[in-house]
């Protein structure tokens, strides 16, 4: 019965071909062939165009991708995940005071690096970032800066900046090897960190710190220990209906399932990146992390405790 529905939903988001033993053929939106190429499994929930071989193990996403809102909605009730109608009323002003924006001061020693430097203090910062794999263009596109002196003296900067423009965040990282690497600004760390260069029309990167990412643009440090519901990051995640690649530490197991376990709830299409054998991502090779992107694997409910067995056993 579900099926029945799934299919009807998939009728009218796709340009319907016709039945072909257990499959159903559609118009592939993708390659857009004159012929129905798209094969569409509905009961084993897998698609793959014949032409362009476009291929996925989750039917959602091409509802979410061609779909409108009440199809998507549909869907997700059909399979018991979470209406994001429900989670948009949750979290609203109704039910909460209305969030106030954050916005922050950089320190009053903040010295960008991207422009007219202090020679005799700004060497040793910029070496810093050269070893960490920073380049020019991404100090000069987020601003990185540093302090020689005050509350934050011999520490990079790196500012966070809100989709208006404004900072609502920043990272202070000591580069002389201080015992405290990071010391955390007085504000709150419930924002999406560098909000204004992300784009919510493409798949987005979760990882652990500020450093992992710089790997590729799309890349958001979570910045705490987990991700709540209400939080900015997993609400745009959700309204913008973004596929998510998640690249967290290899230790942070546990971590990392609560984070699935919740995007799956709302119908996110998540990817696992193997970060195993290195620190973390910024300590990765580029090579080897584009590699194991492109080798990423889909978690879904149907596979979650593959993947939970997989990865316990490094």
């Amino acid at each position: 019965m579900q099926t029945g529905k799934q299919l009807k939903i998939l009728k009218q988001a796709l340009d319907y071909g016709h039945p072909s033993r257990n499959e159903h053929l559609f118009f592939c939106p993708f390659c857009e062939h004159h012929k129905p190429k798209l094969s569409v499994n509905v009961k084993k929930n897998v698609f793959k165009c014949w032409v362009c071989d476009t291929r996925g193990r989750d039917n959602y996403y091409l509802i979410k991708r061609f779909g409108n809102f009440g199809q998507q909605q549909e869907w997700l009730k059909l399979t018991n995940q979470t209406d994001i109608r429900d989670f948009e009323i949750m979290f609203s002003g109704s039910y909460r005071e209305e969030k106030v924006e954050q916005i922050v001061d950089l320190p009053e020693e903040y010295r960008p690096l991207f422009k007219n430097p202090d020679y005799l203090h700004f060497q040793r910062p910029l070496n810093y970032l050269k070893k960490r794999g920073i380049t020019k263009k991404q100090i000069f596109d987020l601003k990185i800066g540093y302090c020689s002196t005050g509350e934050y003296s011999q520490r990079i900067i790196i500012p966070s900046f809100n989709e208006s423009g404004d900072v609502n965040y920043f990272i202070a990282r000591s580069y002389t090897g201080d015992w405290m690497r990071y010391k955390n600004p007085p504000a709150s760390k419930d924002v999406v960190f560098n909000d204004l260069s992300i784009d919510w029309e493409e798949d987005v990167v979760l990882v652990e710190g500020v450093f992992d990412a710089f790997k590729e643009p799309n890349m958001i440090p979570i910045l705490g220990s987990t991700i709540r519901e209400e939080s900015d990051l997993f609400q745009k995640i959700v309204k913008n209906n973004c596929n998510v690649y998640l690249a967290l530490d290899h230790e942070a197991t546990q971590k990392e399932e609560g984070i699935i376990l919740k995007l799956l709830d709302y119908g996110v299409i998540v990817y696992k990146i193997d970060t195993s054998g290195y620190e973390d991502v910024s300590t990765m090779p580029s090579q080897v992390y584009f590699q194991r992107k492109q080798n990423a694997s889909q978690i879904n409910r149907d596979n979650f405790f593959e993947y939970q067995f997989n990865f316990s056993m490094f």
